[in-house]
């Protein structure tokens, strides 16, 4: 795998869990519904690995996208099957939302670059 994934998974996952912190401290202190959060939380992310992502690649920023996206999804995929969760067309919908966050991000990430 190349370093320029390895990075944007690097902000991946690092933003995850700093919006999974922020997302928890402000339901405790108010009263919002956790779930739109755990909607929002991975496509904000997938956007923000995908722009860096993007502004280390050349072109096809939209297949390299899909490259970036698609391990994740598995990676969830290979975690619900684990814990039992039901894989239902709800799941398949958010991996197409998700698909389209990091092909997003890419392109936004390819065109901040050649500016």
């Amino acid at each position: 795998m190349k370093i320029k994934y390895l990075i944007s998974y690097g902000y991946l996952f690092g933003m995850i869990i700093i919006l999974t912190i922020a997302s928890s401290v402000l339901c405790y202190f108010t009263n919002l519904d956790i779930k739109i959060f755990k909607i929002i939380i991975p496509i904000i992310s997938l956007l923000i690995g995908g722009i860096v992502l993007g502004r280390n690649t050349k072109e096809k920023a939209y297949l390299e996208g899909i490259k970036y996206t698609v391990p994740y999804i598995l990676f969830c995929v290979i975690w619900m099957i684990i814990f039992g969760y039901k894989f239902n067309l709800g799941v398949m919908v958010l991996s197409l939302v998700y698909l389209l966050g990091g092909i997003i991000g890419t392109i936004i990430g390819i065109n901040l670059k050649k500016n």
